[in-house]
C-alpha cells in the first residue's frame, strides 16, 4: 500500500505533457479546457507546438478547442474560423467556451471570422438556446465591423419585444454590456432586474451605474467649458449673516457645480429646507406641492377610475390584480392581463404615471381598452366605466376554527367601522374563538382612527395615548363609548418591525391594558406627531372644483392653473414634529437620538410574543430569482387552475405540504434542474396559484406574500395557537392546523425557525 501512494505521489509531481493535458481537459469538459489548454501553452515548446499543428487538421469538438487555444489563438490562422462550428445548441459549454476564445478576434483577419459567426447565430433560436444565443451576438458586436455590429445590436433589441420575460431580461442585459446609449425602455428594464436579488440583479446594478457614470461624466465636460464664464459673470457682492451665507452657497452652487444645470433655484431652496428639517428628526420635513398631493391621496385614498392594481411587467402595461369590488374586475379583467391601448392610445413604451392618467377619470364616464390574455389568439377590446375608487383599508379571511384574520392596510377614517362590522358580522355566524389583527408593515395614519381603533375593543374611559408638546397642552386621549366587541372574544395582534406611530398606538393601548396579546417582531419607534402647516409668504392651493367632495383634486375635475405652468398645484406645507406619542402607562413610543442621530434611547415595543421570520440564504435567493425569472411558479399555477379548478382553490386554502396534491410534480421539478428543497419550490408555486384563485373567487386572501398565510408565517401560527388555546381547543383538533401541530411539538427543525419568547417591554 505505502508502494502505490508513493508511485501515485511521484505521478503527481511529473510535468504533464500537452498530450495528456488534452486528455485531462477531454475528461473534464469544456469550460475547464481553456484553462488547461492556456496552462498547457505557456510552458510548451517549438516540438510541442508542431505535433499539436500537425493534429489539428482532423480535429473536433473539444480537442479542436484545445488545440487552437493551446497554439495562442489568432485570427489569421485558417483554423481558428473552425472553432465557429462549435457554436452549437446541442452543447451550451463547448458553445460558449468557442465564444469566449473568439472573442480574441481583432482587426481585417477577423472578418471571414465575423460572417462565419453571423450565418451561424442565424441558425440559432433565441428561445431554445439562450445562453449561445445571446452571447454569440455579443461577441459578434464586440468583433464586428460597423455592419455586423449593427446587425448584432439589431438582433438583441428583437428579444425586447417578445412576450417570454426572461428573453427580454436577457436581451436588456446583453444590450447593456454592449456599451450603447440605452433607450428608456432599456434603462426601465435594467432598472427592473436590479431591483431582484441574484446575478443578474448585481449585473444590472453595475451596468446601470456604469451607465450613470458616463452620463455624468459627458455633463460634466459641458459644463466645464463654462464654468471660467459663469464666474465671470458673477459679480453679486456678498451678503451679510448667516441667511446671506445660504444665498452665497446657493450663488456659488448655481456658477460652478458639475450638476446645476439639472435643478431650479426653487428645488435647490425646498431641498435646503427640507434639509434643515430632517436636522431636526426623520419625520419632518418640506413638502413640494407634489409630495402633499401623494401625501392627500395616501391618506385618503379615492380616484375616479377602474379600480385596478397595475405595474410596468417585462415593458408591458399589466393588471397586476383587479380590485373585486370595482368595475374593472365586473367587466372581466383579470391579474395578469397586458393593457396594450386606452381609447385608442398605446400603452406601448409609455410612462406607467401617463397610462394611469389616463386611465383615470369622472365617475360615470367610459374608457375603451384593448386586452390581451394568455390563451386568447388576439386581444380584445373591453369598455369599463369609471367609478369613484376607495382603496380598501380592511381585508379579513375566516380561518379554520372559526379565527377570523384581519389585515388592517391604512388607518384610514372608515378603519375602526370596518374592524367593529367584520367582527360583528362573523359573531352573527357563529362564536369566534377569536380574532387576529395584523399591523405587520402599517406605517401608521390618523391619531383619531388609532383611537377610534381602540375604542373598538376597549371599554369606554380608558386612556389609549397621550401626547406632549412644547407649545400646546397635553392631550390625553380615552375611549369614548362600549366596547363594541366584546371582551370575551380573544383578540392577538400581528406586530413587526415596519410597525408605526399610529400601529405602535393601537399594540401599546391594547397590549397594556390587556385586551390583547402581542406577536412578531418589536415595532419601528414612531412615536411623533407630524402636523402640516402652511408657510407665510407662499401662495395657496390652486382652486379647483371639488366636484366629490373629497378634498383632494382629481384629475378630471376643473381647476384653475395660477401660474400658468399645465398642472394644478397644492401649496407646499412644513410637516413639523410637534409633540411626542406615551403609552397609558406613561411610556414612550419614541425613539430618542442624539445632535448626531445615534440611539440614545430604543422606542418601539416589545411583543408578549417574539416569533422571528425565518429568513432566506443568499444561494437559495439566487436560485429562486433564477426561477421567477423564468415565470416557472406562475406557468405551473396557470396549468393546473386552468386543467383543475377546484384542485386549485383546495390548494390555495391549505395543501398541508402535500407534494402529491401537485399534478405532475416530479417531472416538474426535474425540469427545473435546481437543487432547492421541493417544499421551498412547493411554497412559491401555492403562492401563484393563491393569488390566481383571487380572481375565481373574487376575493383576495389577505396578508402579503407569505405573510397571511396561515401554513406560510410562523408569526400567524402563533397568533392562532394562543387563540384556540383560549377557546379551549387546540390545532390538533382541525385537519388544516396539522403542520402547525406537528411544529409546535417538534423540537428542532422547522419549530426552531419560528422559536417564540415571551416578551415585554
Amino acid at each position: 500500500m505505502l508502494a502505490t501512494l508513493l508511485l501515485s505521489f511521484c505521478a503527481v509531481q511529473e510535468p504533464a505533457s500537452w498530450e495528456q493535458a488534452l486528455a485531462d481537459a477531454a475528461a473534464a469538459g469544456a469550460t475547464v479546457t481553456l484553462r488547461v489548454a492556456d496552462a498547457a501553452g505557456a510552458d510548451a515548446d517549438d516540438a510541442d507546438f508542431a505535433a499539436a499543428r500537425a493534429r489539428l487538421e482532423g480535429a473536433q469538438g473539444i480537442e479542436l478547442l484545445f488545440l487552437v487555444r493551446f497554439l495562442g489563438f489568432s485570427p489569421e490562422d485558417p483554423e481558428a474560423e473552425r472553432l465557429v462550428t462549435l457554436v452549437d445548441a446541442a452543447d451550451p459549454d463547448l458553445a460558449l467556451a468557442a465564444l469566449s476564445t473568439l472573442t480574441r478576434a481583432t482587426g481585417e483577419e477577423a472578418h471571414a471570422i465575423q460572417s462565419a459567426l453571423g450565418s451561424r447565430l442565424l441558425e440559432l433560436d433565441a428561445a431554445q438556446a439562450p445562453e449561445v444565443w445571446f452571447e454569440g451576438h455579443l461577441v459578434l458586436f464586440r468583433i464586428g465591423d460597423g455592419v455586423y455590429r449593427a446587425a448584432a445590436l439589431r438582433n438583441l433589441r428583437s428579444q425586447l419585444a417578445v412576450e417570454e420575460g426572461t428573453l427580454q431580461r436577457r436581451a436588456a442585459l446583453a444590450i447593456g454590456r454592449t456599451g450603447v446609449v440605452l433607450d428608456a425602455t432599456e434603462t426601465a428594464l435594467l432598472t427592473e432586474i436590479a431591483e431582484g436579488v441574484g446575478a443578474d440583479a448585481a449585473l444590472a446594478g453595475a451596468l446601470l451605474d456604469r451607465i450613470g457614470d458616463q452620463e455624468r461624466h459627458r455633463q460634466k465636460e459641458e459644463s466645464l467649458l463654462r464654468y471660467a464664464q459663469q464666474l465671470q459673470e458673477q459679480t453679486e457682492q456678498p451678503t451679510p449673516g448667516s441667511l446671506g451665507a445660504l444665498e452665497d452657497v446657493l450663488r456659488m452652487a448655481e456658477a460652478a457645480h458639475m450638476e446645476a444645470e439639472r435643478f431650479n433655484r426653487d428645488e435647490l431652496l425646498e431641498a435646503a429646507a427640507d434639509g434643515m428639517l430632517r436636522r431636526l428628526d426623520p419625520y419632518s420635513d418640506f413638502m413640494s406641492s407634489a409630495e402633499v398631493a401623494e401625501f392627500k391621496f395616501e391618506m385618503d385614498p379615492q380616484y375616479g377610475g377602474i379600480g385596478a392594481y397595475v405595474n410596468i411587467v417585462n415593458g408591458v402595461f399589466t393588471i397586476i390584480r383587479p380590485m373585486y369590488s370595482g368595475p374593472a374586475y365586473r367587466a372581466g379583467l383579470l391579474s395578469s392581463d397586458k393593457v396594450f391601448e386606452v381609447d385608442g392610445w398605446s400603452t406601448a413604451e409609455q410612462p406607467q404615471d401617463e397610462v394611469i392618467r389616463r386611465l383615470k377619470g369622472k365617475p360615470g364616464t367610459s374608457v375603451l381598452l384593448k386586452v390581451w390574455r394568455p390563451g386568447w389568439n388576439e386581444p380584445r377590446e373591453i369598455p369599463v366605466e369609471r367609478e369613484q375608487i376607495e382603496v380598501p383599508v380592511l381585508e379579513q379571511e375566516m380561518l379554520p376554527g372559526r379565527v377570523l384574520y384581519l389585515e388592517l392596510i391604512s388607518f384610514g377614517a372608515e378603519a375602526a367601522p370596518q374592524i367593529a362590522n367584520a367582527v360583528s358580522a362573523a359573531l352573527a355566524e357563529g362564536p369566534l374563538s377569536g380574532v387576529v389583527l395584523d399591523l405587520r408593515n402599517n406605517p401608521g395614519g390618523y391619531l383619531e382612527a388609532a383611537v377610534e381603533i381602540a375604542d373598538v375593543f376597549l371599554p369606554r374611559d380608558r386612556l389609549v395615548v397621550t401626547t406632549k408638546s412644547r407649545t400646546q397642552p397635553e392631550e390625553r386621549h380615552f375611549t369614548r363609548r362600549p366596547a363594541m366587541v366584546d371582551e370575551s372574544v380573544p383578540l392577538v395582534l400581528l406586530v413587526n418591525d415596519l410597525s408605526a406611530s399610529a400601529s405602535e398606538i393601537v399594540a401599546g393601548a391594547l397590549g397594556q391594558h390587556a385586551r390583547a396579546v402581542l406577536v412578531g417582531e418589536r415595532t419601528l419607534g414612531k412615536g411623533s406627531v407630524q402636523q402640516l402647516l402652511r408657510i407665510p409668504g407662499q401662495p395657496g392651493d390652486e382652486p379647483w372644483q371639488d366636484v366629490n367632495r373629497n378634498r383632494m383634486r382629481d384629475e378630471w375635475e376643473t381647476y384653475t392653473d395660477v401660474n400658468d405652468n399645465g398642472k394644478h398645484d397644492y401649496a407646499p406645507l412644513l410637516k413639523l414634529t410637534i409633540a411626542y406619542y406615551y403609552l397609558p402607562d406613561g411610556s414612550s413610543i419614541h425613539t430618542l437620538r442624539d445632535h448626531d442621530g445615534r440611539v440614545v434611547q430604543a422606542g418601539g415595543i416589545e411583543p408578549n410574543r417574539v416569533v422571528k421570520i425565518p429568513q432566506l440564504d443568499y444561494p437559495t435567493l439566487r436560485e429562486l430569482d433564477r426561477l421567477l425569472g423564468e415565470d416557472v411558479f406562475r406557468t405551473y399555477a396557470l396549468r393546473l387552475q386552468e386543467q383543475n379548478p377546484a384542485l386549485a382553490v383546495r390548494i390555495a386554502e391549505y395543501d398541508d405540504r402535500d407534494l402529491s396534491l401537485y399534478p405532475g410534480w416530479d417531472d416538474f421539478y426535474a425540469s427545473l434542474r435546481t437543487t432547492l428543497d421541493p417544499q421551498e419550490l412547493r411554497r412559491w408555486v401555492r403562492r401563484s396559484v393563491r393569488a390566481l384563485v383571487s380572481d375565481s373567487r373574487g376575493k383576495v386572501f389577505p396578508g402579503n406574500g407569505f405573510l397571511g398565510d396561515f401554513e406560510e408565517d410562523p408569526q400567524l401560527q402563533e397568533g392562532i395557537r394562543l387563540l384556540l388555546e383560549k377557546s379551549g381547543r387546540g390545532t390538533a383538533d382541525f385537519p388544516e392546523y396539522r403542520i402547525l401541530a406537528l411544529a409546535a411539538e417538534a423540537p428542532t427543525g422547522e419549530a426552531a425557525a419560528g422559536a417564540t419568547t415571551d416578551g415585554g417591554r
